[in-house]
């Protein structure tokens, strides 16, 4: 993969933003309410897989942005699991 040095360290750059965020995450995990604690799960994998995202753009490696694609399909498809439930009447 070709990509110019300049956007390399954009993806890097991104990439130590997110491992920022993952602080409130691991906040929120630890919250008492269970609904709380089951949506920082599902955000902390949707975080995990673009870090991986990008630091395997950043550094070109194949294996870690596919993983890294892979696991963001599974997080939003268990996002829009989840929404589509609490839509559903009872």
């Amino acid at each position: 993969m070709d990509i110019p040095d300049g956007f390399r360290w954009v993806f890097v750059a991104l990439a130590v933003l997110q491992l920022f965020s993952l602080g409130s995450l691991l906040r929120r995990m630890r919250a008492p309410e269970a609904e709380r604690r089951v949506g920082a799960r599902t955000d902390l994998l949707d975080s995990v897989s673009s870090l991986l995202l990008l630091a395997g753009l950043g550094f070109s490696y194949l294996p870690a942005m596919f993983a890294g694609l892979a696991l963001m399909g599974l997080a939003l498809t268990l996002k829009g699991i989840r929404f589509l439930r609490a839509r559903r009447p009872a």
